[in-house]
C-alpha cells in the first residue's frame, strides 16, 4: 500500500464527500518521512559490542493537521498504523478539536529551490553495501590508539528516505534525502562528531581523529587554577550548544508572541541592536549536503536563507504560519535540528585566541545547561572539561565552575571570535567569573 497516496485519498474524500456530514473536512496538510537507517558502533574498543551492535531499521512517521468547519483544528502524529486506521480515528480527532483561527491558515503552493539533500554514496550504504560505515569505524579503532587513546567509543549512522509534504491547497512535494553521522570518543574524556547529508572526506575523518586524540591527550595532563575573573574561551561545539539554549529559545516566534522571550515583536520591528555589530545569525537551509538543509518546511514554505540578527540588529524571529499571523510578520524558514549559522565578521582562528591569552581557560563542555534561565541569558555551570591557558600555552586540565551571561557576551565589543576548520560556529573569547570545581 502506498501510504502517502492512501492518506491523501482519504483526506480529499472527506473534503468533497464525507460519509457523514459532521466529519466534513475544510482543509488539511501533512508531512511524513519514510526513512531507513543503518548504524553500528564501537564500545569499549569492541566493534559490534552487544550495546553497539549493527542494525537496520525503517520507520514511517510525521504529523497531520486537519481543519474542520468553524476554524477548528486537530493535530495528530501519524505512522503506518494510524494511516491504516485513519477513518476510524477521524471521529475522535473531531471530538478533540479546538478553535484556532490562526492555526487554520494554509499556504498557497510556491516554487521550491534546488538544494542538494541526497547523496548517492550514502543511499548505497543504506540499500546495498554498508561496508564504508565499517571502514570508518575500523579507522577510528586503528588510528586513535596509535595517537594515544586507550579506550574508544564510536558510532556511525547512515539514513536514506523520502520526505512528503501535501496540503489541500494543492502542494504535493516528495523528495529523497540522506543523512550520515559519526562520532568518536577517547578515554571518556573528549569526543568529536560529524553530521551531514554526505560521507566525510578522508581529510575530514582524519581531522576528527586528530582533534579527538590531541584534545584527549591534553585533558590527561592535570593543571592548576586559582580562580577569579579571567579570560574564558568556549570551544565551537560549546558555542553551538549555548546558541541552541539561549538564541533558539529567545528567537522562537511562539515565545516572542507570547512574551516568553528576551525580545518582543516591537524589538524586531524597530531593528533593536542587541549584539555586537560584527555578529549575524541566520537560518540557512540552502547549503548543499548540510544536515539542516531541506526543500520546504512541513507547512510548505520554501527554504531560503533568513537573517534573524544582522550586524547585531534584530530582523525577525523564526515564525510558523500561525505565529507569523499573531506577530504581523511574514512566516520564515524553521531551523531543522539546530540549523543556525553564526557569522562573526573579522574572526581570527582558535589558535590565535589561545596564543593571545595570558591567563584563562578553554572550555569544551558544561554540566546542566538545560537547567539555566534562557530568557535572561545568565548561567552558572560546572565545567569538568577545561584546559588551563598560561601565557598563550595550554598547561593541563582543570575542573571549574563558570558564571556569566551569554547574551551579554555576544553584545560586548570586547568579545573575540576564532574559527576552527570543519566547524559551523566560531569559538568565542570573553571575560567571566571562574572558580575551582
Amino acid at each position: 500500500m502506498d501510504l502517502v497516496a492512501h492518506l491523501e485519498q482519504i483526506l480529499y474524500r472527506y473534503v468533497k464527500a464525507p460519509p457523514v456530514e459532521e466529519l466534513r473536512i475544510i482543509g488539511w496538510r501533512f508531512a511524513v518521512s519514510d526513512m531507513t537507517v543503518v548504524k553500528a558502533g564501537i564500545r569499549n574498543n569492541r566493534l559490534g559490542d552487544v550495546y553497539a551492535s549493527p542494525s537496520i531499521n525503517s520507520g514511517y512517521a510525521g504529523d497531520l493537521l486537519i481543519i474542520w468547519p468553524g476554524e477548528r483544528c486537530s493535530h495528530a502524529v501519524i505512522n503506518t498504523a494510524v494511516v491504516r486506521e485513519l477513518e476510524r480515528k477521524l471521529q475522535g480527532w473531531k471530538q478533540g478539536s479546538f478553535r484556532d483561527p490562526e492555526g487554520s491558515a494554509l499556504l498557497e503552493p510556491q516554487p521550491l529551490p534546488l538544494v542538494g539533500v541526497e547523496h548517492q554514496q550514502v543511499k548505497r550504504m543504506v540499500q546495498q553495501d554498508p561496508r564504508p560505515l565499517f571502514d570508518l569505524l575500523a579507522r577510528f579503532r586503528q588510528e586513535l590508539p596509535e595517537k594515544g587513546a586507550d579506550m574508544i567509543q564510536a558510532g556511525v549512522q547512515a539514513g536514506w528516505g523520502l520526505r512528503h509534504v501535501r496540503t489541500s491547497k494543492g502542494l504535493a512535494v516528495s523528495y529523497a534525502h540522506t543523512t550520515l553521522s559519526a562520532y568518536a570518543q577517547a578515554d571518556g574524556l573528549y569526543g568529536r562528531s560529524f553530521a551531514k547529508r554526505r560521507p566525510p572526506s578522508q581529510e575530514e575523518a582524519g581531522l576528527l581523529i586528530e582533534n579527538t586524540a590531541a584534545t584527549t591527550k591534553m585533558l590527561k595532563k592535570e593543571g592548576s587554577l586559582l580562580g577569579g575573573k579571567m579570560t574564558v574561551i568556549f570551544a565551537p561545539e560549546l558555542v553551538e550548544a549555548f546558541c541552541a539554549k539561549y538564541l533558539l529559545t529567545n528567537l522562537s516566534g511562539n515565545n516572542v508572541v507570547h512574551k516568553q522571550a528576551a525580545y518582543t515583536v516591537e524589538d524586531f520591528v524597530r531593528g533593536q541592536q542587541v549584539f555586537d555589530p560584527r555578529l549575524s545569525l541566520a537560518i540557512n537551509p540552502l547549503k548543499d549536503m548540510e544536515i539542516s538543509s531541506y526543500l520546504c518546511t512541513r507547512e510548505g514554505l520554501p527554504a531560503r536563507k533568513e537573517f534573524m540578527v544582522q550586524r547585531g540588529k534584530l530582523v525577525t524571529p523564526y515564525l510558523t504560519v500561525k505565529d507569523s499571523i499573531k506577530a504581523g510578520l511574514p512566516p520564515t524558514p524553521l531551523p531543522q535540528g539546530q540549523g543556525l549559522w553564526l557569522d562573526a565578521e573579522g574572526a581570527r582562528n582558535l589558535t590565535d585566541l589561545i596564543e593571545k591569552t595570558e591567563n584563562g581557560i578553554l572550555v569544551y563542555s558544561v554540566l546542566g545547561l538545560h537547567t539555566q534561565d534562557s530568557v535572561s541569558g545568565s548561567y552558572s555551570l560546572a565545567a569538568p572539561q577545561c584546559l588551563k591557558i598560561e601565557k598563550g600555552k595550554i598547561t593541563g586540565r582543570v575542573r571549574t565552575v563558570i558564571a556569566g551571561n551569554f547574551l551579554e557576551h555576544l553584545a560586548d565589543p570586547g568579545t573575540d571570535y576564532g574559527l576552527e576548520p570543519g566547524e559551523n560556529f566560531p569559538a568565542i573569547k570573553f571575560r567571566a567569573n571562574v572558580a575551582r570545581g
